[in-house]
């Protein structure tokens, strides 16, 4: 069922797990926990709830685990559910087994790996959950789902974006290729402002690939050196190079110590407070 081979399956011993085929009325199912899909296709519900209703049953079966309150999980199968409630069908066809949580989520990443509508950025989070819940390399997942092992990893990149960016690949406003060279900029202030740009002025690959390597290319700030001792301009110095902006450090009189920055430019005052975690108002006009 999930087209994979046993150097993955077998360690999480899911083809051990006993299961029955059953039909489960669809009140009696529940989305479950481990679905990382968070949009649907409404036009692609519909064509399934055409075929479904042709058919008159639900030819793959659902995979589902019973819960404790009653009724049961989803752990494959959400659209089928969904599809089947828009025509009120009355049950569907579900294969029932005792999975664990670990089991279930394996199972939910990989049946949606293998849909075809499925976004980057879901396909990135089931990338994620297969490698840092189950510690699988990129490879072994690349194998198993018949990807190149750069074609996972540049995936995974993905969810280093800002949260802005991601939503215009979940909206399609963005493509993949004009996404992935924003995952070399390290300021998230940065991947915003070339995203907008693109969308705006619809930029080509080529074309952000460019500005982006204006941005990752641009001369590093020279330490802005002060009059004092040699020792604070070593310090100045070491610090400008590590944050990229010029640096001064004063000692007061009474022996207080002061530390500032210089920004030339909004983007770079948003990088450094990115940098050191500082949350801001978004709408903030700096």
């Amino acid at each position: 069922m999930y087209h994979l081979g046993s150097e993955l399956l077998d360690p999480l011993g899911i083809e051990n797990v006993p299961t029955a085929l059953m039909e489960i009325s669809v009140d009696q199912l529940f989305p479950g926990i481990w679905q990382r899909r968070k949009t649907l296709n409404e036009a692609s519900l519909d064509d399934l709830a055409d075929s479904m209703q042709t058919a008159g049953t639900n030819v793959v079966p659902l995979v589902v685990v019973a819960r404790r309150g009653g009724g049961y999980s989803i752990i494959a199968g959400e659209r089928r559910w969904r599809a089947a409630q828009r025509i009120q069908m009355a049950t569907l066809k579900c294969e029932v087994g005792a999975y664990s949580s670990r089991q279930a989520l394996f199972i939910s990443a990989v049946e949606n790996l293998q849909r075809e509508d499925f976004n980057p950025i879901e396909e990135a989070e089931s990338y994620k959950a297969l490698v840092e819940e189950f510690n699988i390399p990129h490879d072994a997942i690349a194998r198993q789902v018949g990807k190149s092992r750069t074609h996972v990893t540049n995936y995974l990149r993905l969810l280093r974006l800002d949260i802005r960016v991601r939503d215009a690949l979940i909206s399609k406003r963005l493509s993949f290729g004009q996404a992935r060279p924003l995952c070399s900029l390290t300021y998230k202030a940065d991947q915003r402002k070339i995203a907008e740009k693109a969308i705006r002025s619809e930029w080509s690959v080529k074309k952000i690939e460019s500005v982006v390597d204006a941005v990752l290319n641009k001369p590093k700030a020279v330490a802005r050196l002060s009059d004092a001792d040699a020792d604070l301009r070593r310090l100045e110095r070491s610090i400008s190079e590590t944050v990229g902006l010029d640096c001064v450090v004063r000692k007061s009189p009474k022996g207080q110590w002061q530390l500032g920055f210089i920004a030339p430019e909004s983007d770079s005052f948003t990088g450094l407070l990115e940098r050191l975690g500082i949350e801001f108002d978004s709408d903030l006009e700096l």
